[in-house]
């Protein structure tokens, strides 16, 4: 089963870009695999739609305010994912709502960091840039677990 890894966020809003960031440092890295494909989002919500139609199952990247400590990965399988739930993104419209409004059932996770800052500003705040390389291997550790289940 062929996988999309989806890297959400703004890079404006400093680490709201995060899964961006990492989509894009899995590129950089070489981290490849025939089994998976990488697309960055961003916030384009239309692309995002039009990039996983068709895909069997989804790993999406994105910055996650859970009350956890800045950097740290949280895992949470799509289909337990509640629509309703506020304060999930900073985007105007939250792509997992969409996957509900247009029927789409996606198996699927989304890996969530927790973010240091959010304020306007282009790039990432000192506190996940100083944490990127940590994160960034998390993020791979986590998709190895996945591929070896």
């Amino acid at each position: 089963m062929k996988i999309l890894v989806l890297g959400l966020g703004n890079r404006l809003m400093k680490d709201d870009g995060i899964g961006v960031e990492l989509v894009e440092a899995l590129l950089n890295e070489k981290y490849m695999d025939k089994e998976i494909e990488y697309a960055v989002g961003e916030t384009d919500l239309n692309y995002c739609l039009d990039v996983i139609e068709n895909r069997q199952y989804i790993i999406v990247i994105d910055a996650v305010m859970m009350g956890k400590q800045p950097g740290e990965a949280s895992v949470l399988p799509l289909s337990e994912l509640v629509r309703s739930k506020p304060g999930l993104s900073m985007h105007h419209l939250h792509f997992l709502d969409l996957l509900h409004q247009f029927g789409e059932r996606k198996q699927g996770m989304l890996i969530g960091i927790e973010p240091f800052e959010l304020d306007f500003h282009l790039g990432l705040s000192k506190g996940l840039k100083e944490q990127f390389k940590r994160i960034l291997n998390d993020v791979m550790s986590i998709l190895n677990q996945y591929k070896s289940n």
